[in-house]
């Protein structure tokens, strides 16, 4: 790719953060906002309804009001939190939103690797990493994993839509542990919170330097880039692997939105021309038999000679199995499927030419004459023969 492209790809990308990506700007401060009025509101509901639970019932109040408010204050909120990430990053049919489709997706990732700099910078002059160190810490890493979802959406090795969603429930419920750990108060269950974190080894502080950190708040401000970068690096190794492999792959298994690389070849024998197909039983025959078998049903409709007005008398296709007609052209030259991206049909054939061109990948059409390298619907790169 021309290194123009790969700049101009580049600066797209700081771009969506002020436009495509408002949403997540949105996310921040209103999950924010939502999220603590969610745990201190849920967190006195539960008290109370457990307690009058414990009144009626021989249960055990603590493991009951522990378990509950783990799906209530972890769960819950990292499963909104997935399907809002997703629900912006995909469109309605589950693929990649057009604005992330860069033909070099590794672009994606450059915004959010300089602001996670930035902030590492900005903890490194500081000194002392506190609150505000690890909030800025935690926003740049989630940055960062939000566009690794677009990122393995968009390429092609190791690409799993269902397995993108896990990775990031598991950093969402990594980031939920720690700002319960820091916000339980608001419910007045903190000594609850304390207690649970200290049985699984999560409570107390880890040492940065000459300062200690919460555990649980390092945890949730650095957890988004460790999941990130880990599955970079591997996504990274697979994609090695496919170059050396050179895979056959259809392009019907290619998701819209997904990037095909040139390394992969196409899963036929023979490229078909877009928009055309071929005839049955003549797909992979040579051009006699193939002509002579898709001239076979015109013949026996027209119950003339196969090759038309200005066939030769003796060409004829029947049911002997006889040689075809010759085309028509001042040369004889012989047309075939396949050759070309817009298959021209003979002049004595019915339907004229072919106007209009079929992406193989979301099985829309659109103008041949167009001048198309990405497919108008889902952009998919149109490969020239």
């Amino acid at each position: 790719m021309a290194p123009s492209r790969t700049r101009r790809e580049l600066v797209d990308s700081f771009r969506l953060l002020g436009r495509e990506e408002l949403w997540l700007v949105a996310g921040f401060g209103g999950g924010a906002v939502g999220y603590l009025i969610w745990i201190a509101g849920t967190g006195v509901a539960v008290g109370e309804f457990v307690r009058a639970l414990a009144d009626a019932l021989p249960v055990d109040r603590g493991s009951t009001e522990l378990w509950v408010l783990a799906v209530l204050w972890v769960l819950v909120p990292s499963v909104v939190a997935v399907r809002y990430v997703v629900g912006h990053l995909t469109n309605l049919r589950g693929n990649v939103e057009q604005c992330y489709r860069f033909e070099r997706p590794l672009v994606l990732l450059g915004p959010p690797a300089v602001f996670l700099l930035g902030a590492l910078g900005v903890a490194a002059v500081r000194g002392p990493v506190g609150p505000v160190t690890l909030i800025a810490l935690g926003a740049a890493n989630i940055v960062l994993l939000v566009r690794t979802m677009a990122y393995g959406y968009r390429v092609y090795s190791l690409s799993v839509p269902r397995g993108l969603q896990a990775l990031l429930f598991l950093a969402a419920v990594a980031v939920s542990l720690g700002v319960v750990s820091r916000t339980a108060s608001l419910a007045g269950q903190e000594a609850l919170v304390e207690s649970t974190a200290s049985r699984f080894g999560l409570g107390g502080d880890v040492a940065l330097g000459s300062v200690s950190v919460p555990l649980l708040g390092l945890v949730a401000a650095t957890a988004p880039g460790i999941v990130a970068v880990s599955y970079v690096w591997v996504q990274v190794f697979a994609s090695l692997i496919v170059r050396i492999r050179r895979p056959d792959v259809p392009r019907s298994t290619i998701r819209a939105g997904q990037r095909y690389p040139q390394v992969v070849q196409p899963g036929t024998d023979r490229r078909l021309a877009m928009g055309t197909v071929p005839d049955e039983g003549g797909g992979t025959e040579d051009s006699g038999s193939g002509t002579a078998s898709g001239s076979e049903p015109e013949s026996g409709s027209s119950g003339g000679p196969a090759g038309g007005p200005g066939a030769p008398a003796g060409g004829t296709a029947g049911t002997d199995g006889g040689p075809a007609a010759s085309p028509d052209g001042p040369d004889g030259e012989d047309h075939r499927f396949g050759e070309t991206r817009v298959y021209t049909p003979p002049e004595d054939e019915d339907g004229g030419t072919v106007k209009s061109e079929l992406c193989p990948i979301c099985r829309e059409t659109y103008a041949a004459d167009a001048g198309y390298t990405n497919c108008p619907n889902c952009n998919a790169v149109i490969e020239s023969d």
